[in-house]
């Protein structure tokens, strides 16, 4: 027979946002089931839920608009964002500069457009040795009426989430993540 090793994976179901479980663990397939709004989902790599702000594009530049985020220049936000007047700005792990104690900023690397104050969601680290960051690790969007179990799965080994994983959701019935 050889020598084989068998993984054992784990569901996590939420029909709200929330975590799915917390500490070390490799994500390897996500489902979402929509409504009749268009929804959408992000996972965060995170011990704490995410912070709520609002933000606005212009060039390559967003910036977030939080009351007291308590954050410092440098600093690293895992960030998704919902959809403005103009479009969405890109999902993903950026280092921040601070420009009022209610701001910061983060680059983007596509020039856009975006106002309305549409929502986003983050997590934010400051950076030390032998430190696993909280941060973004995918979004996924569903269409009106797209009311059908959509499964994604994780290229290669799927994600390590180092400290938990938590979704963020909004118009959706349910989603599931798989994990070992």
């Amino acid at each position: 027979m050889g020598n084989s090793t068998i993984s054992q994976i784990f569901q996590g179901h939420r029909h709200e946002s929330g975590f799915v479980v917390l500490g070390r663990r490799r994500v390897k397939e996500v489902s979402l089931v929509g409504t009749s709004s268009a929804g959408f989902l992000d996972l965060f790599d995170t011990e704490t839920a995410p912070e709520a702000g609002t933000y606005a594009q212009s060039g390559t530049t967003v910036t977030v608009t939080d009351s007291s985020h308590g954050l410092a220049t440098g600093d690293v936000v895992g960030i998704a964002f919902s959809t403005g007047t103009g479009g969405t700005a890109q999902p993903g792990n950026y280092e921040i500069t601070v420009t009022t104690a209610n701001a910061f900023t983060v680059t983007m690397l596509n020039s856009d457009t975006i106002s309305g104050d549409p929502a986003c969601r983050y997590v934010s680290s400051t950076p030390s040795p032998n430190t696993f960051p909280r941060r973004w690790l995918m979004s996924k969007h569903t269409s009106a009426n797209d009311t059908f179990a959509n499964t994604f799965g994780i290229p290669n080994q799927g994600f390590v989430a180092t400290r938990g994983v938590y979704l963020n959701m909004s118009n959706l019935l349910e989603a599931d993540v798989f994990y070992e």
